[in-house]
């Protein structure tokens, strides 16, 4: 199976590639634009890998949260690819990248937004490891997410606060390949694109 993860979301551009059980990773963040950087440095990758376009099995995408601009940039990049190679593309939560590699029967996926702002999502694991919303994701300004990390670590909760790059969203591809219809490809923006141009407007000042 050969998987093609990009995530856009943030500074940071991240992707990865799955071929034949071997992964393959690039994370930096660069100098120039998303949209002007992604094409290339996905051949380098996929050169890297030995694989062309038409080797692919599946494409995932980050849907969010993080920036409304990158959001759509990684998506809009993947359905493409997919609609020329007639192959399936996949919108993946990074919340939900993040519960799948933590452990725990009830576990919290917490993502650093805008200054101190935090998206997150509760997520509980089934007897057989499948990972499911245990409610919707919210953003939260800092005295929010304070009172509901407490409110959540007094439930039991896991709360996860690491990291998270396209090579994570790979584990979250396998099993929705199995299925028979793929999930909807629809981005998750938490937060209105105007919220962030008026805060890069005060930012700037």
């Amino acid at each position: 199976m050969k998987i093609l993860a990009i995530d856009t979301t943030g500074a940071e551009l991240s992707l990865a590639v799955r071929c034949d059980g071997k992964i393959l990773a690039f994370a930096r963040e660069l100098a120039t634009p998303h949209d002007e950087t992604l094409l290339p440095q996905l051949r380098r990758l996929m050169g890297k890998a030995g694989l062309v376009w038409s080797d692919l099995d599946a494409v995932a995408a980050a849907s969010g949260p993080g920036r409304f601009t990158g959001i759509r940039i990684g998506m809009a990049f993947a359905a493409v690819l997919a609609r020329r190679l007639r192959i399936p593309a996949f919108a993946i939560s990074r919340l939900e990248a993040l519960a799948v590699r933590t452990p725990g029967t009830l576990v919290c996926a917490a993502l650093p937004g805008w200054r101190d702002e935090t998206f997150y999502q509760l997520f509980r694991r089934g007897r057989q490891g499948a990972v499911r919303p245990a409610a919707a994701p919210v953003w939260a300004d800092a005295p929010q997410w304070e009172k509901a990390r407490r409110n959540l670590a007094g439930r039991g909760a896991v709360v996860s606060q690491a990291a998270v790059r396209a090579q994570d969203m790979l584990a979250c591809v396998a099993p929705l390949m199995k299925r028979r219809r793929a999930p909807r490809f629809e981005p998750l923006y938490l937060k209105p694109a105007s919220y962030e141009l008026k805060n890069k407007a005060g930012a700037a000042r």
